[in-house]
């Protein structure tokens, strides 16, 4: 990254130079965001050595607040969830606020002011430590306005915000202390991959989130015949849509990428590396009524897939009963390493939890699945013990790894081709492996399994209230939701043999 001119004489060059120790684009862009928070706080650091603190007035303050609220809800708002979710943030919110203000010498506490701090030399401020103070004050009643806004964007209600303003413009502090602003000039081209590092280095987003963002940036140059955000004009976000629908994607697709693209734009707004927004209200509109794209099996469909599996070995032997008895998808089981399985309060679980091969799609997904009696009795337990001795040793071998050293793309090929070509199960509303869960979902209601034990099983975040977040859960109670787990019953009678070991 170029060095501000004013800032040059303390980090003593004018290009600040961060090495990612590969020459493999995807994992340059797994790991430019850490770089360049790096760079930034090197930045600061030396600009704050420069400038004098200053007092910030209250309207200064404000608008900080501002800037804030409009980032979050822009963040936010084309996708923003649950209503019960936000809720649920303003609840934790109000508890810690309680919680500050009740420790000795009360106000924010050491994060909160971090945050205010932050905020305000991102806009170029030195707040002494009084205006610090005041911007944290400050930022609890922007995050509630925030949540208030979301919750009604998550009921439906998309009408004028009636927040955003009250926030007035901000004035960068440079500017409000009689100086210079610090150059913010750009490089000419703004590519879609250094944009995106930028975005995700405050962003912080899941890893498969990065990546699928990755995926809409390239399909945008691949289609505009260039690389530079800069140059994008909301007539090529047309283009680009026509292109991609033409080319025979979904409207939901299509959907994603114009969002994905608009909610780092969003942020490049805020930020001043573009002026506008071209992919703002330029996503086709998608229908979410009409039945689920995907079916659970069948207790028939189930069993023929199960009785086939026993003629099988590896990967294709245990797969399906896996799927059918845990519920899981089918990157976190095939990504699984031997040592996943192992024993906790007791019971034998599947250690669901993220690695370098398997981000998971949320933080949610991290669980302890107790293994049902119907997968011991079968013998998967005496599979696992015939795998090589390594404990971080792939749980399934037999699926040959990519290049990158994941197994997921291999074992969907490999499993959806045996259950269309062998199983014979050929309805394009059955999902080969997703079709599990779907199943699973519906004998846990049957079974009158409670919701947060649902959730503990497959993997799904939906809170309920304040007392969501408390205590472990039944996440890490594997032998409570075992309890549950077994009221869902095997689709097949268990064999005679006590099943195969391979």
């Amino acid at each position: 990254m170029v060095v501000p001119k004013d800032i040059r004489p303390i980090i003593g060059t004018a290009e600040r130079i961060i090495s990612l120790g590969t020459k493999d684009p995807a994992e340059a862009l797994r790991k430019a965001p850490a770089a360049l928070e790096q760079i930034a706080r090197e930045f600061a650091a030396a600009r704050a050595a420069l400038a004098p603190e200053q007092r910030l007035s209250q309207r200064e303050v404000v608008a900080l607040c501002g800037a804030l609220y409009r980032e979050t809800v822009a963040q936010w708002e084309d996708d923003p969830g649950t209503a019960e979710a936000w809720d649920l943030f303003a609840g934790q919110l109000q508890d810690a606020r309680a919680w500050d203000n009740a420790m000795p010498g009360g106000g924010p506490s050491a994060p909160d002011l971090e945050d205010a701090e932050d905020l305000a030399r991102r806009h170029g401020f030195t707040p002494d430590a009084d205006s610090v103070k005041r911007i944290a004050v400050a930022l609890y009643a922007t995050r509630m306005k925030a949540a208030d806004t979301l919750r009604r964007r998550a009921e439906g209600d998309y009408s004028p915000d009636t927040h955003a303003p009250t926030f007035p413009p901000i004035v960068s502090g440079e500017a409000t202390a009689g100086k210079s602003p610090v150059p913010t000039t750009q490089p000419e081209a703004l590519k879609g991959d250094t944009l995106l590092a930028l975005w995700a280095a405050e962003a912080r987003p899941a890893p498969a989130t990065l990546k699928k963002y990755g995926a809409t940036f390239r399909n945008l140059a691949r289609i505009l015949g260039f690389d530079d955000v800069r140059r994008i004009s909301p007539g090529d976000v047309v283009r680009f849509k026509e292109a991609r629908l033409s080319e025979g994607r979904s409207t939901g697709t299509v959907a994603d990428d114009i969002l994905n693209a608009g909610a780092v734009c969003n942020w490049a707004v805020e930020n001043l590396k573009i002026t506008s927004n071209p992919f703002s209200r330029k996503a086709p509109k998608v229908s979410r009524k009409g039945p689920a794209p995907r079916e659970p099996y069948s207790d028939d469909e189930a069993q023929r897939i199960l009785t086939a599996a026993r003629q099988e070995t590896g990967a294709l032997r245990w797969l399906p009963w896996l799927l059918c008895f845990t519920g899981a998808r089918l990157g976190e089981i095939v990504e699984a390493r031997r040592c996943d399985v192992r024993q906790d309060s007791g019971v034998t679980i599947l250690d669901i939890r993220p690695t370098e091969a398997r981000a998971g799609k949320n933080e949610t997904m991290q669980r302890m699945i107790p293994l049902h009696s119907a997968l011991i009795a079968e013998g998967f337990l005496r599979y696992v013990a015939a795998l090589p001795g390594n404990p971080a040793g792939p749980l399934f071998p037999s699926i040959v790894a990519r290049k990158d050293g994941t197994r997921t793309t291999n074992a969907q090929v490999m499993h959806g081709r045996w259950m269309r070509e062998v199983v014979g199960i050929k309805d394009p509303k059955k999902a080969p492996a997703h079709s599990w869960r779907h199943r699973m979902e519906d004998a846990l209601r049957i079974a009158r399994v409670s919701q947060e034990a649902q959730d503990a099983i497959t993997g799904r975040h939906n809170p309920r209230n304040a007392g969501a977040g408390y205590g472990k859960g039944f996440r890490g109670m594997p032998d409570e939701v075992l309890k549950d787990l077994e009221r869902v019953p095997s689709p097949v009678p268990p064999e005679v043999s006590g099943g195969a070991t391979e």
